[in-house]
């Protein structure tokens, strides 16, 4: 993937006259008269605009573009409107789309002429305004007066924030390229997951009464079915006796279904599948990812959850919902319980031995999604249809967060995930509808809503207090230590440590060209007698610099940067000759000791920091790609205070950088310890 983005950045570099000419014919068809409809106009300027913040494009032509295709297309709508007049609205294919026509109409006639300016940023009348006005007869100068203003600002409407966007990841990539991926596919998933909640939704409530009938009347013609059918959708039925023998079988049918699935699948597709994606995810880890998915994991522990379901079931029965409130409580109960015997029953390990306990399936995926979910379809039910999608969307957000964090920690595989919220969906659905079929009093939505919100919050900031360095530490990645001789070390050990900053698998861009066998109080002190200092890391004031129209680069913050999941051990920067440069040493741990002493080993990079000015009104510091004159500098202090050793590399280097293969080796005196 990432080949084929830098590829599309030389293509666009090389062909920005052709680029323009796409953006224009993108921009023409997103305003054509339903055609625009099929477009996804907004969401090309946005990657534009992302593509600017690269330097791969310059604003203003793009802008000009863009401004002069939506134009275009708009007048050729216009104009096809005056022509056709009303014999437009039947013939194809506006005649497939006759209350978008009609909403057209509606639109013009509320807002006369300032309704072309308003529609070109409301995207499902954008398309069709301009021929309506043209239908409508509306003055040519008129319309090419308003149309012409409203394209000019919605060019860059739509640019900047994907500017904005492009260049908020170039920062994030400067501090390390997983976080890009790991922000995309969240991003990814929630997009996804509210897009299929909303679909289902939309697709199943419509008819989800009607088919219940159905079961019900069919099931009245049998006599060992009816009553427990009756039990869950007869509204006249008492549910209680009828309802636990259905959860009885119930649980019997899925703890057979789920722990058979589970030894079938595993080891064939779903093991692949599982392999795949705890390995994809174990190299997106960084230090300040691990923090915020400690965090969201700590929501899903099982004393939290309960502590929302006793407070919310306390207060539902305080105020005269004690009907919600056993079922909220049966769901958990039967999640719980299921959970528990499929835990011991499967006995898959975990991906890391380390946590302990069994994996399959994920207890943090069952009961967050009962607990939550059985919420939304509380709240659901009392507010009007075409707003239940929220309540669903808002905690599938949640419980997806939760069991996202589960497989990004590496606790789980994504069939324990499955398994779980396959799980927590069957029990919640089952009560849900028995709920729902029969008649109970109203839920005071707010006043539940705002009790979990506070439970959630106080009993959160207490478990967090009291656990979060305990389960970071416990989280954390854990790396195996690893022994050199010194001599070993010299003589070609050293390429058993890593030639290039670890990121992205197959990124290579920033060469670790030097490593140091000793105390980094001992580096540290040598080189700040050499005129090099400690880094102050970014804060509100220093990131107030990247703002600033003539920056000072001694006072632009200098970002961290990660190493295989690690934040720096030792950041040194020095300025030398040059007005536009820094000279900046990142070390890391080797994970690595000299035999016999021990002393640590460190590896690291010596690069230049440039200003880069790519963005209009925002200056940062990014790494530049000449790597060979800062190690010559580099190389020249140490060699006047400790032993060192230039060594090459042979393996093929990356292409984007220049950099010679060479490798510094220093080292402090090892006979001193």
């Amino acid at each position: 993937m990432d080949g084929m983005l830098q590829n599309m950045l030389d293509w666009v570099s090389l062909h920005p006259h052709t680029s323009g000419l796409l953006i224009f014919v993108v921009t023409l068809l997103e305003s054509l008269i339903v055609i625009g409809l099929l477009i996804p106009g907004a969401l090309v300027l946005f990657g534009v605009g992302a593509l600017i913040a690269t330097g791969a494009l310059e604003l203003l032509p793009v802008l000009a573009w863009a401004a002069a295709g939506a134009l275009a297309g708009d007048t050729i709508s216009f104009l096809l409107g005056r022509h056709y007049h009303q014999r437009l609205r039947v013939m194809w294919p506006l005649k497939r789309y006759p209350r978008l026509v009609n909403r057209g109409i509606d639109f013009f006639y509320r807002h006369g002429g300032k309704s072309i300016f308003m529609a070109r940023f409301v995207g499902p009348v954008r398309p069709i305004l301009p021929a309506i006005a043209g239908m409508m007869d509306m003055r040519r100068s008129r319309f090419l007066l308003v149309d012409s203003i409203a394209s000019a600002l919605w060019a860059p409407a739509y640019i900047l924030p994907g500017m904005v966007f492009g260049a908020s990841l170039g920062l994030a990539a400067e501090v390390a390229g997983r976080l890009v991926v790991l922000l995309l596919v969240l991003l990814g998933i929630a997009w996804l997951g509210v897009m299929l909640i909303r679909g289902i939704g939309r697709l199943v409530q419509p008819h989800a009464a009607a088919g219940l009938e159905r079961i019900l009347h069919w099931s009245r013609s049998h006599p060992h079915i009816g009553p427990l059918a009756g039990s869950l959708l007869d509204p006249d039925h008492p549910e209680a006796r009828g309802l636990t023998i259905l959860s009885g079988l119930s649980f019997i049918t899925l703890w057979l279904m789920l722990l058979i699935s589970r030894q079938v699948l595993h080891g064939d597709f779903m093991g692949d599948l599982d392999n795949y994606l705890f390995h994809f995810l174990q190299n997106l880890r960084t230090p300040w990812a691990d923090q915020i998915m400690v965090l969201v994991t700590q929501l899903g522990e099982q004393l939290l959850l309960a502590a929302v379901l006793a407070g919310g079931s306390l207060w539902l029965t305080y105020k005269g919902n004690s009907k919600a409130a056993l079922h909220w409580v049966g769901v958990y109960a039967c999640a719980g319980v299921l959970t528990f015997v499929l835990k011991h029953s499967a006995q898959v390990a975990r991906p890391i031995d380390t946590y302990g306990g069994y994996s399959f399936p994920s207890a943090h995926s069952s009961m967050s999604l009962v607990v939550y979910g059985f919420l939304a379809l509380l709240v659901a039910r009392e507010i009007p249809f075409k707003h239940r999608w929220l309540p669903y969307s808002v905690a599938g957000l949640i419980v997806m967060t939760i069991a996202f964090s589960r497989l990004y920690l590496g606790v789980h595989w994504f069939s324990d995930v499955l398994g779980g919220v396959t799980l927590g969906l069957f029990w919640v659905a089952l009560i849900g509808i028995a709920y729902d079929r029969h008649p109970a009093p109203r839920l005071p939505v707010k006043g539940i809503l705002a009790v979990v919100t506070v439970i959630t919050l106080i009993a959160g900031g207490v478990h967090v207090q009291r656990n979060f360095s305990q389960d970071l530490a416990q989280y954390a990645p854990h790396v195996e230590m690893r022994s050199f001789t010194r001599n070993d070390w010299l003589d070609g050990d050293w390429q058993q440590l890593p030639d290039y900053r670890i990121d992205l698998e197959g990124r290579n861009e920033q060469p670790m060209n030097i490593q140091w066998a000793g105390s980094l109080q001992r580096l540290q002190a040598l080189l700040e007698r050499q005129g090099w200092h400690r880094a102050p890391g970014p804060g509100p004031s220093s990131a107030l610099n990247w703002l600033a129209p003539e920056p000072d680069i001694n006072s632009m913050p200098i970002l961290p940067q990660v190493h295989d999941g690690q934040h720096h051990d030792l950041l040194l920067v020095s300025r030398p000759d040059s007005l536009d440069r820094l000279t900046v040493l990142r070390l890391w741990s080797a994970h690595a000791e000299i035999s016999g002493t021990p002393t640590p080993m460190w590896v690291g990079t010596v690069s230049y920091l440039v200003l880069d000015k790519k963005l209009p009104l925002v200056s940062a510091l990014r790494t530049d790609i000449d790597f060979n004159t800062p190690l010559t500098v580099l190389q020249e202090i140490l060699e006047q205070e400790v032993d060192i050793q230039l060594v090459q590399r042979l393996a093929p280097l990356s292409q984007r950088i220049d950099w010679d293969g060479q490798i510094l080796l220093a080292w402090e005196d090892l006979s001193e310890k």
